[in-house]
């Protein structure tokens, strides 16, 4: 599979994010320096270049270049260090360790899906489900955004619960079905290729917990839909969780607004560097 980056830098980090995702962006990586911020956008067909100057904010560097065919995120992952978040004990398939009792296992074949559990946007979802599990005991779940699958999996092997699992990538339904299998949970995941809610099945239900590890600028777009997809409040303190993440520290304050317009409070935040995750409940 080829693979197209483009590189640019600046100060509208949600509009240039937001447009990336409609231009096509698989991925979209951002690193904030201060003053600029630089953004790296992966595409898997040749963008188109004076498109993205139209629709992209105000910014500097713009450029694009092919990648060699190369398994490029499979192949950077390649001896990556275990990742020991308790409960959670994560570790790649090139890289078996001897695994320590007493924590939940996870293996990963990350592949050309994005999610090996390293970012500090993933461990801050680990790290809010730890929090989150130890006092709520969902049963209806969703993992939006799924990636390689590493939070569906920590879901279903927490809860022992049937989780579902939604990417917008082909490529990451078929790493998380393959991920599942790995950690034998298969039975508990089901995986749909879809854009936000749109192909979920026909259950109705609202969702006791759902995880978002997606774009800033998806999360604002979908928050309507995330708070009427969320169970009711019927008592204090009870009703859906919503776990985001994906988010700079420099955004979180718009998260927070967006979603309190919809009737949810914030709960509770973890901030790992420059990297923030979220937890609301109605």
């Amino acid at each position: 599979m080829q693979i197209w980056k483009v590189i640019l830098t600046t100060n509208n980090v949600d509009t240039a994010e937001e447009s990336l995702s409609h231009a096509g962006a698989g991925a979209v990586f951002i690193t904030d320096s201060g003053n600029q911020t630089h953004i790296e956008a992966y595409f898997q067909s040749q963008p188109d270049l004076n498109r993205l100057e139209e629709i992209l904010p105000p910014h500097q560097n713009l450029a694009a270049e092919i990648l060699p065919p190369l398994d490029w995120v499979s192949h950077s992952q390649t001896g990556l260090p275990v990742i020991n978040q308790p409960p959670f004990f994560i570790f790649e398939t090139q890289n078996r360790p001897e695994r320590p009792n007493g924590l939940i296992n996870i293996e990963l074949q990350a592949g050309r899906a994005f999610g090996s559990g390293h970012h500090e946007t993933t461990r801050g979802c680990l790290m809010m489900l730890d929090k989150l599990l130890k006092r709520t005991r969902p049963k209806h779940i969703l993992d939006l955004g799924c990636g390689s699958g590493i939070l569906a999996i920590a879901l279903a092997k927490a809860t022992h619960q049937k989780v579902k699992a939604s990417d917008i990538d082909p490529e990451a339904i078929t790493m998380t079905l393959r991920n599942s299998s790995l950690n034998h949970v298969r039975q508990l995941i089901r995986v749909y290729e879809s854009d936000g809610f749109n192909r979920l099945g026909n259950d109705q239900k609202p969702y006791d917990l759902i995880v978002a590890n997606i774009l800033t600028g998806t999360l604002k777009r979908l928050a309507n839909e995330l708070t009427q997809k969320l169970a009711p409040a019927r008592y204090p303190d009870a009703g859906g969780s919503l776990v985001l993440s994906g988010i700079l520290n420099t955004q979180q304050r718009q998260i927070v607004a967006t979603m309190r317009q919809f009737g949810l409070r914030l709960q509770e935040k973890v901030i790992l560097e420059e990297w923030t995750t979220l937890c609301f409940r109605r």
